[in-house]
């Protein structure tokens, strides 16, 4: 290469060969261009000394045109210039492309540098914001926690033979069995004057514990299952016994500790009470579908029974949530003083796959997080909206928000549109609104069943229909069904009588028993009416 180079000069004065070879190393480009330019170079200096007769001439020529061509550096930027103008579009493409392609990776190292440098701050203890919302202004020998927990530790390491006879209904067990439970119940009775005793108190709060929301402690939840269906029990016993007002008082006893768990501020505390309430309400139409009762003792359940009732508020609350979101995003979005904080990749990741499990999580996800997911402070309007426009829903009955439920679903959306954080940790708590609208269906419905079994007591026939109980005062309103915002469906049989919701269809199949997928009957199946008279046996 270096012979090809001074073959190339040998015509040329030493300064133009200098000066060639300075331009060419500063025009900084392609190797190949860079030799076309040293021979187009090359040849112009030839034709210009061509009829140089000496030396001399040619050295003072070849200055003379060096001082033309001006600045070496400029001459260089402009043939460099001109190369690039004159290449082909292809190239010129493919060099925009590797361009373009070069800075966008640069942007994106500078970004991820920027986008894992932040860090989330924990600024409040919501554990501790919860437990202040969650007490009243209340003596604490007004609380009926201590003597629940006190009961619930008491029955946590049951034996298993006992847990099991303890779920399983009355009617499928055998004498054998009944004896057992009969027998553990008498021996362990003080356990159930401290749930007896705690029922008596008008207050209930929990003393949260844990360093953040998602790990709340919520001890003996699984002990207020047992008592609940230890209570069941003790009153299906003493009803056997024909000791009515001692089992209606146990039953009463379980719907009081169902309504104190329904105080507290968590949801998964409001629906174990929603169970214990239904459980209690259950089994009081159990008892009354077994045994004929008298007039007094049923006005006496009655009475009772909607003083319990007359104050209690069925909406779901969904404070306790509100407080969970606003712990999470403090914990997964990073305080940044450029723009308004964003997910932490690895706590946000962790933290939702901790909510909802592996199993939806996808890899798209990661570059939402990366890329689109809306900022902290964005995230937290967002989720206000979410739970004020849920606490608005938790008021409408479900056959209200069947009727609007394109809107609520569009609303749904676009208040937590593109926010995965909100997608995957608001839980869908349409489900858990008609929880609450159910129990509520089955304590009127049950308060109606004791006035049909009252007046057919007192008038040797049941009622033509339930404006006959309003008029005849065995009961104070008519009672409403949430699934067709009209009064319960009432039938007068031949022998019998049926009280029914339309149920989740919205549609009145005409008393019949939903099922579930087994085909076994079951109260509130997707298919079918919401029976509640007669008993399903």
């Amino acid at each position: 290469m270096k012979k090809k180079t001074d073959n190339l000069f040998s015509e040329l004065p030493c300064c133009a060969k200098d000066f060639i070879e300075l331009v060419i190393k500063k025009m900084r480009y392609r190797k190949k261009v860079r030799a076309d330019v040293m021979v187009e170079l090359v040849a112009h200096f030839e034709d210009e000394l061509r009829d140089c007769k000496t030396d001399e001439e040619k050295q003072q020529r070849a200055q003379q045109l060096i001082e033309e061509f001006g600045d070496v550096k400029l001459l260089a930027t402009l043939l460099r210039r001109a190369k690039r103008r004159c290449r082909p579009l292809w190239r010129a493409i493919v060099a925009r492309t590797f361009q373009t392609i070069g800075i966008i990776i640069l942007c994106f190292i500078l970004y991820l540098g920027w986008f894992l440098s932040g860090k989330p701050v924990i600024t409040t203890d919501y554990v501790a914001e919860l437990n202040k919302i969650a007490r009243p202004v209340a003596d604490a020998n007004l609380n009926a926690v201590p003597l629940y927990h006190k009961a619930a530790e008491s029955v946590e390491n049951l034996p298993d033979d006992i847990k099991k006879l303890l779920s399983k209904k009355y009617r499928e067990a055998t004498a054998e069995q009944k004896q057992l439970i009969a027998k553990w119940l008498t021996d362990n009775k003080e356990i159930f004057e401290l749930v007896i005793a705690g029922t008596h108190k008008p207050y209930y709060w929990q003393k949260y514990e844990g360093e953040e929301m998602i790990a709340v402690l919520m001890p003996n939840l699984s002990g207020f299952r047992i008592l609940a269906h230890s209570l069941r029990w003790r009153a299906w016993l003493r009803a056997e016994q024909s000791r009515y007002e001692d089992a209606f008082s146990d039953v009463k006893t379980c719907y009081r500790l169902g309504q104190h768990l329904k105080d507290g501020k968590t949801l998964i505390e409001q629906l174990v009470g929603i169970g214990i309430e239904a459980l209690s309400v259950q089994t009081i139409r159990d008892i009354l579908s077994e045994y004929e009762i008298n007039s007094a003792t049923l006005t006496a359940l009655q009475q009772n029974f909607e003083n319990l009732i007359v104050d209690e508020d069925f909406t779901i609350s969904f404070e306790g949530e509100r407080m969970f979101m606003y712990d999470g995003v403090q914990r997964c979005f990073t305080v940044d003083k450029i723009g308004g904080g964003h997910i932490d990749l690895k706590k946000g990741v962790d933290y939702m796959l901790m909510c909802d499990g592996a199993s939806s999580f996808r890899f798209t996800h990661i570059l939402r997080i990366l890329f689109t997911h809306p900022n902290r402070q964005e995230t937290l309007i967002s989720a206000d909206k979410f739970y004020d426009y849920l606490q608005q829903l938790a008021l409408k009955t479900p056959a209200h928000r069947q009727a609007k439920q394109d809107s609520i679903d569009e609303e749904t959306r676009r208040i937590i549109r593109g926010n995965l954080f909100l997608e995957i940790l608001a839980p869908t708590l349409n489900k858990v609104i008609e929880l609450s609208y159910r129990i509520k269906t089955d304590v009127q419905a049950t308060s109606t069943i004791i006035a049909i079994l009252r007046y057919a007591q007192d008038k040797g026939d049941y009622p033509e229909n339930l404006e006959q109980l309003v008029t005849s005062g065995y009961l104070k309103e008519l009672p409403t069904d949430p699934w067709s915002d009209k009064p319960l469906i009432y039938k007068k049989t031949k022998d019998d009588f049926v009280l029914y919701s339309v149920g989740l269809n919205f549609v009145d199949d005409g008393g019949v028993w939903g099922t579930n997928k087994k085909g076994k009957v079951k109260q509130w199946a997707e298919e079918g009416d919401a029976v509640f008279w007669p008993v399903e046996k």
